[in-house]
């Protein structure tokens, strides 16, 4: 007898429970946001055109350096040939150039940095219609980062639905 209470106990329970339980493991979600920004189309985009202002602006500055090393060698020749004061203008001149030439680099590695980050914020702000829609006509609470996901299920992963709207809506970003 007292175990018939129990089990109707523990029966009504679950039945009061367990649509509450389905309904919140289809309400959350999850998607890989780095996977997106690296192998949508958009961000391949961004990834191509990073690289070949990198590769650009390395040759620059491997051209630039060998001009310094040429000069310091230069400099370092004439060092016994000419007058101390005269060489200590020269030495100095070419320190301001190393340090001009170190300013400008760093300047444009930040310019570079910038760019990206404001080209992948571009992309983001393209990806936060699409994740809204797909959240309201699928009936999704959360979705989440899969970075902050430790053990998920892989039904729950929507990273390839997302990624083909994504590069359905949006080819290319510029970086300018």
């Amino acid at each position: 007898m007292f175990y018939k209470k129990i089990y109707k106990y523990l029966f009504f329970i679950l039945l009061i429970f367990h649509p509450n339980l389905s309904i919140a493991n289809q309400s959350i979600l999850y998607l890989d946001m780095n996977y997106l920004l690296n192998n949508s189309l958009a961000g391949k985009s961004i990834i191509i055109q990073l690289k070949n202002i990198n590769e650009t602006n390395r040759k620059k500055f491997k051209k630039t350096e060998e001009g310094l090393k040429s000069e310091e060698a230069k400099l370092i020749s004439q060092q016994k040939i000419l007058d101390k004061d005269e060489y200590l203008k020269q030495l100095n001149n070419f320190r301001k150039k190393v340090s001009n030439y170190k300013i400008e680099r760093s300047n444009i590695n930040d310019n570079i940095l910038r760019k990206k980050e404001s080209a992948q914020q571009k992309l983001l702000n393209e990806l936060d219609p699409i994740l809204k829609d797909y959240s309201k006509k699928n009936s999704v609470l959360y979705i989440m980062p899969k970075k902050n996901i430790i053990i998920g299920n892989t039904d729950l992963d929507i990273t390839q639905i997302i990624l083909k709207s994504l590069d359905s809506n949006i080819k290319k970003i510029d970086i300018k």
